[in-house]
């Protein structure tokens, strides 16, 4: 009896790939996005489309001040959400370094080698994601959108593609990333409650 409430009550993070095209402005990262298309709880939400993140949904205020335009014409968009109380922006940040750290291992089970640096991953010194993170009252978000094509992409980055990687079905690499990444995160939950404390 006890070992199936318990069995009940465990953290599973929802993976979920939208099958239509929409478009990446910012918007996506609000709090509970997915919960307005009847995702509850800790989710990772996939899909496929342009990016134009407006300026009012401009989460870094570098970029914002700077001016600089953060799209492209067709990008696998990645929204990762996790409820926690409260939610923490460093947290956020982990989580967001180890989902890039996820897609690098997916890309080179696939024989395509890239370079992290930070939350950014290059191929050859090109750019191939963008990505953000943050947090509000009750939930951390992450954003992390991987270039499909270069075209749209602003004219003063070096950018790649996977396309031009040899990777033509973004669903499948999708769901790579989102099986590594749910992965990593039950196993440091299973740590969790193995481990007694100091």
């Amino acid at each position: 009896m006890l070992a199936r409430i318990l069995e009940e009550l465990e953290i599973i993070m929802i993976s979920r790939i939208l099958p239509d095209k929409i478009k990446y402005d910012g918007s996506q990262i609000a709090p509970l996005w997915a919960y307005s298309m009847g995702i509850k709880g800790d989710s990772i939400v996939i899909f496929h489309g342009p990016m134009d993140v407006t300026l009012e949904n401009m989460k870094d205020l570098e970029d914002s001040k700077a001016g600089k335009t953060i799209k492209g014409d067709d990008l696998v968009h990645i929204i990762v959400e996790r409820f926690d109380s409260p939610a923490s922006m460093r947290l956020a940040y982990y989580m967001q370094r180890l989902l890039i750290v996820c897609i690098r291992d997916v890309l080179l089970d696939h024989g395509i080698k890239g370079d992290r640096n930070g939350d950014d991953l290059f191929i050859g010194g090109r750019k191939l994601t963008v990505s953000i993170a943050s947090a509000g009252v009750s939930s951390e978000k992450i954003h992390c959108g991987i270039n499909i094509t270069t075209r749209g992409t602003p004219r003063d980055v070096r950018t790649a593609g996977l396309e031009e990687l040899g990777i033509k079905e973004w669903k499948n690499i999708a769901e790579e990333i989102s099986g590594t990444f749910i992965h990593e995160i039950e196993d440091i939950e299973g740590d969790i409650v193995k481990t007694r404390s100091l």
